[in-house]
């Protein structure tokens, strides 16, 4: 009896009423659900309404502005997903075994990453897949966890602290890079071939990124002076590597940050010069959630992220040393 119920409710719902509840969800509202699914705002808003009546609840309190979930579409929303999710991955399952990958994959990277390793990953790899849509999600190293764990990407590729927090995060070792400290022209480190630590704390640090729980001191710089035994006084920071490369290039500290960011970064009339310590370079992962089954179109990205070279920057500093 139990089982006849059962099939009796699951066949009157309809995919189409999840998609539309989802896009009202993940846009802010009817209208731009209806704009950005390429459907019409009655039609979005009838599929809502035959869910609201199959459940026998409302999803949304429509009197607020933008509308807000209620407990009940609060807590119909990761089972909403997880259907959706779950077809969308049969369907490139099919399509794999077929020959003809197809889907779409949410791409989480770190800014220097994004702008020196991006473009030759996604022509590559949407010349090998040209069914697979990819987006980019772009975000400080600390938040890319937070991103794999809630699903809004399916891969990430960042520091390699992310393999190593309180996520359940896989990873595949890509490159490790050198910290470098940018300077203006006329600071003494602009003469040196390599800089040490104990030179960089002689003046002011300016950082890229904070540890939320420790706004003044940058969490992966912090960890690294204390390895070292040495004391380092953070004189600003900042979300972008050109704002650092600004401030140092005008005297105002000692900028410090990992090579791709100054190699991203506008760095004329500065000084990049790297650091040569032990324990001052970062490793570079990709990551993606071990909680969740990979798509056949995010395994793919990886193992084409695998298989790429690293970043030029890189390559050339490594020839260096």
């Amino acid at each position: 009896m139990a089982a006849t119920v059962s099939a009796g409710v699951t066949d009157n719902f309809r995919l189409e009423w999840l998609t539309s509840f989802l896009a009202v969800v993940d846009h802010g509202g009817f209208a731009a659900a209806a704009e950005n699914s390429y459907r019409s705002q009655p039609r979005i808003s009838t599929h809502v309404a035959e869910l609201e009546r199959q459940l026998g609840t409302t999803l949304f309190d429509r009197r607020e502005r933008p509308v807000r979930l209620t407990e009940a579409g609060i807590a119909y929303l990761e089972h909403a997903r997880r259907v959706v999710r779950s077809i969308e991955s049969g369907a490139a399952s099919v399509q794999k075994l077929l020959g003809l990958l197809r889907g779409r994959v949410a791409l989480g990277i770190a800014p220097s990453i994004g702008g020196s390793f991006a473009p030759t990953l996604l022509r590559a790899f949407t010349a090998a897949h040209p069914g697979v849509d990819v987006s980019l999600v772009e975000a400080l190293g600390p938040d890319l966890p937070a991103l794999l764990s809630a699903g809004d990407v399916d891969v990430a590729i960042g520091p390699s602290g992310l393999a190593h927090g309180e996520h359940p995060v896989r990873h595949h070792p890509l490159w490790e890079e050198p910290f470098v400290a940018v300077v203006g022209p006329t600071h003494p480190i602009a003469e040196l071939a390599y800089v040490s630590l104990a030179d960089l704390v002689a003046s002011p640090i300016i950082a890229l990124g904070a540890d939320e729980n420790d706004a003044d001191t940058p969490a992966e710089l912090h960890q690294m002076f204390v390895a070292a035994g040495v004391a380092a006084s953070f004189a600003f920071q900042t979300r972008d590597p050109q704002t650092l490369v600004a401030l140092a290039r005008e005297g105002l500290g000692v900028g410090v940050t990992n090579l791709l960011a100054a190699e991203v970064a506008d760095t004329r009339g500065a000084v990049v010069v790297p650091v040569k310590d032990a324990g001052t370079r970062r490793h570079v992962d990709v990551c993606w959630d071990a909680s969740r089954p990979l798509q056949p179109a995010a395994r793919a990205l990886i193992d084409l992220i695998a298989q790429l070279p690293a970043p030029e920057a890189v390559r050339r500093f490594q020839r260096r040393v």
